[in-house]
């Protein structure tokens, strides 16, 4: 995006040039650093829109970078922050929560960083164009989408994302974690997402076996598609009732309690995003407050069950 500047920081020189070579691509002028001290002489030259920052073991250590993020911050509120790591959600979930302006990580592999996901999220955070699934699929895949509006149809829901993945050739656990997530994306359009005009829910309250109808201006919009690297499913709510600090929240219970120890009545949506959450590579959420929220679960085919089991999660919650 042209006039905006990015700066890059890795200590690895290898991975800070394929990563400026990538986010040259969004017109942005792209500045690097391998060493804290370098970000530190970087951000004193001026503020950065955009700052991508390494939170891996080796950048922890004292002084921390962290400090040095949370002063640029104080400096320059406009600016926004994503870190790139190889943790474990354990290890990162709960910074987000202890820091409100940190809102997107991105996971690094076996393959250090991946061109495609360093632009979509730059071009999201700098244009400030959150919603669509196809931002995360090579261009020219079309979206299978279903309407979103009857609880007893759910099961017609999942079948037909289901019987789409089994098409694709996936493998019999990859059908087994695309049916969860379509499940939960469901159940939470319909009785979880629906607020009335104070924002108070309007079914949450209700048993998930009982027969709902939404109306046409409540339905839910539910979206799925392949590239042949990634099968994604994604639900789209007009509401926009979903916080980007209770989704931090319900994650970090989640983590904390573990799933056997949350049950229904306390976890909620909050169980479903965390059940959701663990059956993906990554997970978007973008945020329209009161207007719409869409959920976009990504899962890796390129990876054996055992190294998805292993693998870093990318996690971004935009708002609009």
């Amino acid at each position: 995006m042209y006039g905006k500047r990015i700066l890059f920081f890795d200590p690895d020189k290898k991975t800070c040039r394929s990563a400026a070579r990538a986010l040259s691509a969004t017109g942005s002028s792209v500045a690097i650093a391998t060493t804290r001290e370098e970000v530190v002489a970087q951000s004193a030259e001026g503020a950065f829109d955009l700052v991508m920052a390494c939170y891996d073991e080796q950048v922890r250590s004292p002084p921390d970078l962290l400090a040095t993020m949370d002063a640029m911050k104080a400096a320059h509120p406009e600016t926004v922050f994503v870190l790139h790591a190889t943790e474990s959600t354990e290890d990162y979930m709960p910074l987000l929560q202890l820091r409100p302006y940190l809102r997107n990580i991105i996971a690094k592999n076996e393959d250090p960083l991946e061109p495609e996901e360093l632009i979509v999220t730059a071009e999201k955070l700098l244009r400030k164009d959150m919603f669509g699934i196809n931002k995360y699929l090579r261009w020219g895949v079309e979206p299978l989408s279903i309407k979103v509006c009857e609880s007893n149809q759910k099961q017609r829901y999942v079948a037909e994302v289901v019987d789409y993945a089994e098409t694709l050739g996936c493998n019999s656990r990859t059908v087994e974690l695309v049916s969860g997530i379509v499940d939960e994306l469901v159940t939470n359009a319909i009785f979880n997402a629906p607020v009335d005009k104070s924002g108070h829910s309007k079914y949450r309250a209700l048993k998930r076996s009982e027969h709902l109808v939404l109306a046409d201006e409540e339905a839910a919009t539910l979206q799925f598609a392949c590239d042949g690297d990634f099968i994604a499913v994604s639900s789209r709510d007009p509401f926009g009732s979903l916080d980007q600090n209770t989704v931090i929240e319900y994650l970090n219970r989640c983590l904390v309690k573990g799933p056997k120890q949350m049950s229904e009545e306390s976890g909620g949506a909050g169980l479903g995003l965390y059940r959701v959450f663990n059956s993906v590579s990554k997970f978007v959420i973008n945020l329209e407050p009161g207007k719409r929220t869409e959920v976009i679960s990504l899962i890796d085919l390129r990876l054996s069950m055992k190294q998805f089991r292993l693998a870093a999660k990318s996690f971004h919650c935009f708002v609009s």
